[in-house]
């Protein structure tokens, strides 16, 4: 059966939008699936793999482990993301902003906030202050944009994808930016073993695809956080078609940050909101 929960595995990541994720991680989904779905499970006991490719149940599995993979990660991948080296190879060259602008072009979440980005670590400074060290969760390709930062903070970035952490881990030598990189998953990790009190903490339009998997996890999360200030964003479209979101589906948000006992302030830029969070 191992060898089958493999395959499956292998499976899934033939998808390109997937494929920079840990087998590890998608691994783990597969077993919590089949925790739940006793039906496939005993039938995986009893077929051999290329009959239980063709069972509704295996299309059933591929087919939500792909969907929940996708909100939290597939979805930020834009097609022409394979050139992230090459790309890589002419920031070495040629450290320019234009060339920081090309990489981060290539992640859906990067790509909209490029106007923005000076503008963005403005008001989040004025409010928070000058960081000293970043902690970016869920962090994409939003480590590129540090020439845009203004100052020179250690930078940490968290993020699933092991292959995207190393290629963030090449910039920082790069550019010589004091940076590391950690792989998180939000919805298990501790992260008082990654913030300290003083850190400036990141979390770009991550919140809604962690609700996707697990219901009332921003709360967890936003606990489980020790720094004085974080920012959360969300955006002002949806993911898919571009559908504008109204400001009332963020009251849900509101009344969490005001349970919580936390401070907030608010601020948009076109496509993003976001809140500075004091705790």
């Amino acid at each position: 059966m191992e060898a089958a929960i493999s395959l499956i595995v292998k499976d899934i990541l033939t998808k390109k939008e997937l494929s920079n994720l840990s087998k590890e991680f998608v691994l783990e989904k597969v077993k919590k699936f089949l925790e739940t779905h006793k039906k496939i499970n005993e039938k995986m006991k009893k077929e051999n793999y290329l009959r239980l490719q063709r069972a509704k149940e295996y299309k059933e599995l591929v087919k939500t482990i792909r969907a929940e993979l996708r909100e939290v990660y597939g979805v930020f991948i834009l097609k022409d993301y394979k050139k992230r080296y090459e790309l890589l190879k002419e920031l070495k060259k040629n450290p320019s902003i234009e060339n920081h602008n090309k990489i981060l072009g290539l992640h859906k979440s990067s790509k909209e906030r490029l106007p923005y980005y000076s503008l963005v670590y403005k008001k989040i400074f004025e409010i928070a202050g000058v960081p000293k060290r970043i902690i970016d969760l869920a962090c994409g390709l939003n480590p590129f944009s540090y020439p845009f930062l203004g100052c020179k903070p250690e930078y940490v970035a968290c993020d699933l994808s092991e292959k995207d952490l190393d290629f963030i881990k090449e910039y920082f030598k790069i550019m010589r930016i004091k940076g590391s990189t950690k792989k998180i998953n939000l919805i298990k990790s501790n992260l008082y073993e990654v913030v300290k009190k003083n850190d400036l903490v990141l979390l770009f339009k991550t919140l809604d695809s962690l609700e996707t998997i697990k219901r009332n996890i921003s709360g967890q999360v936003l606990r489980n956080i020790q720094g004085k200030f974080i920012v959360v964003s969300f955006s002002t479209k949806s993911l898919g078609g571009g559908k504008i979101i109204r400001k009332e589906k963020r009251a849900w948000f509101e009344r969490l940050i005001k349970k919580l006992g936390y401070r907030s302030k608010i601020f948009e830029i076109p496509g993003e909101t976001f809140y500075i969070i004091t705790k």
